[in-house]
């Protein structure tokens, strides 16, 4: 069968793909089977590709930059035929197309000469005849900015005569330019000048436009006088083109569930990245034990420790050597081990991160010598941390010369003991004969990981508020730093869709991520200047609540079990019984957060556990909440409970789908399913066609099984259950971390915020905003607060707003709200800033703070009403400690940067035609990506026939890149306007960061130190020297690179008490720089004039130091980082959980007690009957404390 397709034209295909064959000459990328592939080959289509392939070329060109490369734009342009005389039109015969074979006639555009098939009227050449000359830099190819000041050219120059102007009647200009024009090696791979900005400007990210205004533009130019601009046809000629051959493509997928959609080649956004010089020199692929350090996620236990060995790193490159994990190899000191992990230390303590060396953790292999057997048994107990020093003979070397040594033969192992004084398990890491896979695979390169964070969420691609749903997968990489990995420029988009659910979606891009941990992704790394493997994995997925429940099979908020990463379950199930065996899954939409006073709508977006069930709902018959059941709930939500894990929802979710296979029914599978908290809309699709299929066939019979396997087909249980469970390494339970933004911004803080206004009058709103507008923001770097938008539109905030409100709250709500509702608001700031912490100076010790400021916050809560706890958030925040110390800091897993990022992939949607948005989204951010390569000077390499076949050269000459004017277009400075290519790509350089001790000098003229403010307040501080002078400055910068002005309140060190373990808080009146001094020269100041305070206790009101000034002191420029000032947090004395717990509920059922009695009197003939635990008796909360049970009944009150 193979004989018949040629292999001139046809490509066979291998894996997945085998029994396969792609067209050569036809390029469209598709795999066919051989049905298909004849068909295809007597189509149209194909018999004019295979004729025009086999013609001799016409007119080739030569490579700007190499003669014997020839740019996709020419070689499309030069294979267009010959105009034809303008007094013909042709116009090609094309016969109906067959809708049952989408190959038989397809139109090939590029194929085709389009100024054969449009001949412009005499209007449209007099439109297109009118040029004239736009900004000479930009007409002139070579000259990036033309200078104004030759005067012979101005229309300026006084008597000089000049030529009529050529818009005038009668007069002509070249037509937009239709013909091919000679490359200019400045722009490859754009031919020229104009076509290069033009196509840059058609794909900023933020600034679409459509067709008709880029006519508009070419309008503009041509009026303004711009010759041989560059038609639209001829633009999108070349777009297509620089695409198809340097591009990221899009690969169309048919899903499981039956919507088609695309996804963006997650290896060539891989290889890209490594090709990009200005991404790739700030890539870890190691991680890292910094000690207690950890500002970064390859310093966090997951990276390090936790991460599947089979897509970390496998190797580290030691001179000439590679050794590799999961194979023997020898020591210095003649030891064998077997590694199974790398990472790196910091050289010496302290010392920057990219100065580090590498490490391996490996297994100890124990030479066996019988009479039967000579080999090694690998002692998983007997773990060793090895310096990468002390390697001496990788696998290979050892091979060479174990005989010499009288070893064993190392290709031997006979097995492993995983625990001491157990049995010898069979080795199966590796086949032990020929090593570790990748070292075949790699022939000689590098193999290095690439992790990734994985994001999920749903937008509107509406500019209206009418709701247009979209899920969409971006991923940023979590190698690169903090303060990189949260960029516009570092997020990358894999794929959207307005119908497809978003594990379907994920399925394509787990086949991708598949294939590429199997086989690698080769890719140029610009850096080391040769090839390397790299394999991608994912370290977490990001996302909103429901989201993430989502992709982790799991109920969602609303369920019983309403928690993705533990059993904790909400009211209705018996404690007693286990997880997987109790409770009924009780969805419900009515997520209002009320006041307990006003009754306020404070609604939340990700939905609430229960009903405000202290009501009584008549349409249910639900009766009141009692002290008790108040008291269970709150225990529950603040008390332990096992986590969840991978393998059990796995055997779960089999059992389930083994249940309806089986003939159990519809019934049984719903309880499965709220009897563990777990649901997997992939599987509950397929679910639902067998249901549907075996519909009124009696289970159990061969019919029933008939239908059965007519719709499973034999395939295993696996390809039924989510995508997300192939993910090799990942358990999305545990690997979806808590989201600050939407638990803590968007959660508490709009919760509490709503309520507090909520019980506010008219007077004390207009209170509140002037407070607000008054407050003092310089400390915290954000503009003055909009009083009246935060109090008038509480219910429209955003994060940063809430952001703001959690560090002013304390200050302007102390007597607007009850006492327990603004102890919670004090909590709740004190917990904001642990939260949000970007670098761990010691990861035990500030775990420990946290974990006291979560418990201090839900318990000030809980003491306010155990009514927030219906809002399962308070109880997800209980996991924030875990997933810190496994991910990193919490800003690294937050998702405001893929929030904004919903702004792209909505301009994409409203620039399309909205008739296929997943591909026509996807193709557009996969140019954008092409775009923001080239102008970030990346290499690149033409691909080959098969559009998803990364090309491969280990040969640089090969392995192109832009040239000169493209990559000088990013550093561009043109006064009065900022460069907006550099900006929207995000290509800006961050500004350097002054060196610690730079000032900015006041207006004033250098003084004598007598007239010094530091000479009256210090007279003594400083030695008067003869003639000295001092210059006064108004700023300065700290050793953080903040800038600290005069009247800031700051901390400082003092040279003097360096044993001291707090800092000085001071208030900066003076800064000093000695004339003529070396410190003038560098522009740095001499000395600082502080105002010390000492702190004296805690203000009552605020639970906050209080400090007073005590003296004043000269020192040098030595301040601290405001980090410090968390040394001077106030021990807040922590409540007793269960008091507070049961302090709130008997607030609460009084609450409402009171709220009855004053119904009854507004309305005494619809006067409900009193619940019984409406009454609590003042002595409960005592009596509960001394006995430690409740065993008190409560008397009707009539």
């Amino acid at each position: 069968m193979t004989e018949e397709f040629d292999p001139q034209f046809w490509a066979a295909g291998v894996g997945r793909n085998k029994h396969k064959w792609s067209c050569l000459a036809c390029k469209d990328g598709k795999w066919r089977d051989a049905r298909f592939a004849r068909r295809h080959a007597k189509s149209i289509l194909h018999q004019d590709n295979v004729k025009h392939l086999l013609s001799p070329p016409l007119c080739p060109w030569s490579s700007p930059t190499r003669p014997d490369l020839s740019p996709p734009a020419h070689n499309l342009l030069a294979d267009l035929p010959e105009l034809e005389p303008h007094g013909t039109q042709y116009m090609p015969q094309a016969a109906a197309p067959d809708t049952d074979n989408y190959d038989v006639f397809q139109l090939d555009w590029d194929a085709i000469d389009h100024d054969q098939l449009y001949v412009p009227s005499a209007h449209d050449e007099q439109l297109t005849t009118m040029a004239s000359n736009l900004a000479g830099w930009l007409a002139d190819g070579e000259d990036l900015i033309c200078s104004d000041e030759d005067g012979s050219n101005s229309p300026d120059v006084e008597g000089e005569d000049f030529d009529p102007e050529l818009l005038q009647p009668g007069a002509t200009r070249p037509a937009q330019r239709g013909d091919t024009a000679p490359p200019n090696a400045t722009w490859f791979p754009w031919p020229d000048k104009k076509t290069c900005i033009l196509d840059i400007l058609r794909h900023l990210p933020r600034s679409l436009f459509s067709d008709a205004q880029l006519q508009v533009i070419l309008w503009g130019l041509s009026v303004l006088g711009v010759d041989n601009v560059p038609s639209t046809r001829i633009l999108k000629d070349i777009d297509s083109a620089l695409q198809s051959q340097y591009g990221i493509p899009s690969v169309r997928y048919q899903g499981a569930l039956g919507h088609v959609y695309y996804v963006n080649h997650l290896p060539s956004i891989i290889a890209q990245e490594m090709a990009n010089p200005r991404v790739r020199p700030h890539i870890r692929h190691y991680p890292e034990d910094a000690g207690g350090r950890l500002d970064q996620p390859w310093q966090a236990s997951r990276w390090l420790y936790e991460i599947d060995p089979t897509v970390a790193t496998p190797m580290i490159r030691k001179g000439r050597q590679d050794f590799y994990v999961f194979e023997p190899m020898k020591l210095m000191d003649g030891t064998v081990v077997v590694p199974k992990r790398w990472y790196t230390k910091p050289s010496t303590p302290g010392s920057p991160s990219s100065d580090f060396e590498y490490w391996g953790r490996a297994w100890r292999a124990h030479p066996v010598v019988s009479d039967h057997t000579r080999g090694y048994v690998v002692h998983m107990y007997e773990t060793m941390e090895v310096r990468a020093s002390q390697f001496l003979l990788s696998f290979p070397h050892l091979l060479q010369t174990y005989r010499m040594d009288g070893q064993p033969d190392p290709r031997n192992i006979i097995g492993l003991i995983e625990t001491r004084g157990c049995g010898v398990l069979p080795w199966t890491l590796t086949n032990p004969a020929v090593g570790n896979r990748w070292r075949t695979l790699a022939r000689g390169h590098r193999v290095l990981s690439y992790m990734i964070w994985l994001y999920c969420d749903d937008t509107s691609s509406n500019t209206s508020k009418k709701w247009n749903k979209h899920n969409s997968f971006l991923f940023t990489a979590a190698r690169l730093p903090r303060v990189m990995v949260h960029k516009e420029s570092s997020i990358h988009f894999l794929a959207t869709s307005n119908i497809a659910p978003p594990l379907e979606m994920l399925d394509g891009i787990v086949d991708q991520l598949e294939y590429a941990q199997m086989h690698g992704v080769w890719a140029w790394d610009i850096e080391a200047r040769e090839m390397a493997l790299v394999i991608p994995a994912v370290l977490a997925m990001l996302g909103d609540n429901p989201m993430q429940s989502e992709l982790a099979c799991h109920v969602g908020l609303q369920g019983k079990y309403f928690c993705r990463n533990c059993w904790v379950h909400g009211a209705g199930v018996d404690s007693s019984q286990r997880p997987d065996l109790a409770g009924v899954a009780v969805t419900n939409s009515d997520d209002d957060a009320r006041s307990i006073q006003t009754g306020s709508v404070a609604t939340d977006s990700d939905g609430s556990l229960h009903r405000d069930v202290t009501h009584q709902s008549k349409r249910k018959g639900r009766r009141s909440e009692t002290m008790q059941d108040l008291v269970d709930r709150a225990r529950r939500f603040l008390g332990a409970n096992p986590p969840r894990t991978r393998q059990d929802t796995v055997n779960k979710l089999r059992s389930m789908f083994h249940e309806v296979t089986s003939g159990k029914g519809k019934t049984r599978y719903i309880k499965m399913k709220t009897d563990t908290g777990i649901k997997d809309t992939y599987m509950d699709v397929f679910v639902e066609r067998i249901l549907k299929h075996v519909k009124g066939i009696r289970a159990g019979s061969d019919r029933y099984t008939e239908a059965v396997s007519a719709i499973t087909q034999g395939r295993p249980v696996e390809q039924f259950m989510s995508p997300v469970w192939r993910i090799k390494g990942l358990d999305p339970h545990q690997d979806t971390p808590v989201e600050i933004l939407h638990v803590i911004l968007l959660g508490f803080l709009k919760y509490f915020w709503r309520d507090a206004i909520s019980r506010l009058n008219d007077a004390q709103k207009v209170e509140l905003q002037v407070r607000l507008a008054s407050f003092d923001v310089t400390g915290l770097g954000i503009p003055p607060l909009a009083g009246q938008t935060l109090v008038q539109y509480a219910g429209s905030l955003t994060g940063r707003d809430f952001r703001a409100i959690s560090q002013a709250a304390p200050f302007v709500l102390y007597d607007l709200v009850p006492r327990e509702c603004y102890e919670a608001f004090l909590a709740l700031s004190a917990l904001v800033p642990l939260v949000w912490q970007p670098c761990i100076d010691n990861i035990d010790e500030h775990l420990a703070v946290l974990q006291v400021a979560i418990d201090h916050f839900l318990n000030c809560t809980a003491r306010w009403t155990p009514r927030w706890f219906n809002k399962p958030k308070f109880h997800i925040i209980r996991h924030l400690p875990d997933h810190i110390r496994r991910f990193g800091p919490a800003i690294l897993f937050a998702t405001e940067g893929f929030e904004s990022y919903n702004a792209v992939i909505r301009d994409h949607s409203i620039h399309s035609n909205r008739q296929a948005p997943s591909r026509d989204i996807a193709r557009g951010m996969a140019r954008c990506h092409r775009v923001r390569h080239l102008l970030s000077g990346g290499k690149f390499h033409a691909r080959g026939p098969v559009s998803t076949e990364l090309p491969y050269s280990n040969d640089e000459q090969d392995w192109l890149m832009p040239g000169s004017g493209v990559e000088s277009l990013v550093n561009i400075n043109i006064p009065s306007f900022r460069n907006v290519i550099a900006d929207y790509f995000g290509l800006i350089d961050e500004p350097l960061t002054l060196e610690a001790g730079s000032c900015v000098h006041d207006k004033t003229r250098p003084r004598p130190l007598e007239k010094t403010m530091t000479a009256s307040q210090a007279p003594y501080a400083l030695q008067h020297v003869e003639r000295r002078l001092y210059q006064t400055c108004q700023s300065v910068v700290a050793s953080s690179g903040e800038t600290c002005r005069l009247g800031d309140f700051v901390l400082a060190q003092d040279p003097c008490a360096a044993g001291l373990t707090l800092p000085l808080v001071g208030h900066l009146h003076e800064l000093l720089q000695i004339c003529h001094s070396p410190a003038q020269q560098r522009n740095q100041a001499n000395w600082i004039l502080l105002e010390t305070f000492e702190v004296t206790g805690s203000a009552d009101i605020y639970n906050l130091p209080r400090i007073q000034a005590s003296s004043w002191v000269v020192l040098p420029v030595m301040m601290r980082n405001a980090t410090h000032v968390q040394q001077f947090r106030t021990q807040v004395q922590q409540l007793d959980r269960d008091r507070a717990i049961h302090t709130g509920a008997a607030a609460e059922l009084n609450a409402q007690k009171i709220k009855t009695l004053k119904t009854s009197k507004a309305n005494p003939a619809r006067q409900p009957p009193m619940s019984p635990s409406m009454a609590v008796p003042s002595r409960f909360i005592n009596v509960f404390h001394r006995t430690g049970k409740c065993t008190f009944s409560f008397q009707m009150i009539d």
